[in-house]
């Protein structure tokens, strides 16, 4: 099967959206099918990527840029590669041209007789993402038929649109409920089946891994910490990710200052041994206000870490409350404060969690080869 992977960032950034669609041009090539990469990355910069053989032909996008006779030339392109499925991702419910009639590809590719299917990686509100967030209520009310009327058309010409959390799901159908029969859920994931290690060293550290952002929840994961370190002078946090937004990264490294916890908590910046932090950690913590499902938290319960996660999108999808790791309210310094506490103070049970939270995301499939296998099963029922 031929397949095109449409994705409106660079593949090459290697962001969340980027990194799964790596992922799956990998287990598709492996399984004897081809990739075209429809994304705005430069030739020279898909020659430096370390996954570009895997790409049979690249089709340059201008990320942003789409008007109807855009979206019809690129349609045009695409069906032109003579692919099988066009998969298109969204980094939120809006992408691709969708908030404005007609200015999305895929309604001119399934025009052209090419299956259209869709991925949107991050689910918030009705009113978040066809206009610009500095917009006030009142104006976001007045555009909200102009972007549902465009996402709808969107969805009726997607031969299925996937959510990656069942609350992501829920809200989709609930939103776009005249076309819920058009969404399913497929868990996403870069994990790869592996034996559980045993009797990994946990160290002392209480770990976040995701770029520095308020949606990330860090500086509220940093407040918590300062709250019980005087209490626990052996522990330290560990916030591994680059600044993707300035305030955020400048409140973090103020309250270090002020609360005099230079040698406690640490900013790591971008790290490619994320995954290496993570096995070491004792604890991790997604303090998430927004997240789709939370590949880092997957990872880290995949290897047994015990972990606290926010009530806040999908993360509920993967953490049981005292089964396999604790909630808390998103935003809610004293409750996450009171779980470190528990956890920190019993190391027993952060390893009956770590255990139980491994089992849950093995049991549950929730790999990178299950991914890409409902993927392709999506795929073959659009031919039939």
């Amino acid at each position: 099967m031929k397949i095109a992977l449409c994705l409106e960032y660079p593949i090459a950034l290697h962001g969340g959206v980027s990194v799964l669609v790596e992922t799956l041009a990998q287990e598709f090539t492996a399984r004897g099918h081809e990739i075209v990469l429809v994304s705005p990355d430069a030739p020279d910069d898909l020659e430096n990527f370390n996954s570009h053989n895997q790409i049979r032909q690249h089709i340059q996008i201008v990320s942003g840029k789409f008007s109807i006779a855009g979206a019809k030339k690129l349609a045009r392109q695409i069906a032109n590669a003579n692919i099988d499925v066009a998969h298109f991702h969204f980094g939120g419910v809006f992408g691709w041209g969708n908030r404005f009639p007609f200015h999305c590809p895929m309604t001119h590719l399934a025009a052209l007789g090419v299956p259209c299917f869709s991925t949107v990686h991050l689910v918030v509100e009705l009113t978040e993402g066809y206009c610009g967030p500095q917009k006030p209520f009142w104006f976001k009310s007045l555009m909200l038929p102009l972007g549902w009327s465009g996402k709808m058309q969107q969805l009726f010409h997607a031969h299925r649109e996937i959510a990656v959390s069942q609350h992501d799901f829920k809200k989709l159908c609930r939103w776009y409920w005249p076309l819920k029969n058009r969404f399913t859920q497929i868990y996403h994931s870069r994990l790869h089946n592996e034996p559980l290690a045993q009797n990994l060293s946990r160290e002392k550290i209480i770990l976040n891994v995701g770029h520095i952002a308020w949606r990330k929840g860090q500086m509220v994961l940093a407040q918590a910490f300062a709250k019980i370190a005087p209490h626990h002078p052996e522990w330290n946090l560990q916030l591994a990710g680059y600044d993707a937004d300035d305030i955020s990264a400048r409140q973090i490294r103020s309250l270090i200052a002020e609360q005099k916890l230079e040698n406690r908590i640490f900013l790591l910046g971008d790290r490619p041994d994320a995954l290496d932090l993570i096995k070491r950690a004792a604890i991790y913590v997604q303090p998430s206000f927004w997240e789709a499902l939370g590949l880092a938290l997957q990872e880290a319960m995949f290897v047994g870490c015990a972990c606290i996660g926010s009530r806040a999108g999908g993360i509920p999808d993967l953490i049981s409350e005292n089964e396999n790791g604790l909630l808390f309210e998103p935003g809610n310094i004293a409750q996450l404060a009171d779980a470190l506490e528990k956890l920190i103070g019993d190391e027993t049970r952060r390893a009956q969690l770590g255990r139980a939270a491994a089992n849950s995301i093995r049991e549950r499939g929730m790999t990178a080869g299950q991914m890409a296998e409902n993927y392709l099963r999506l795929y073959e029922s659009s031919r039939r």
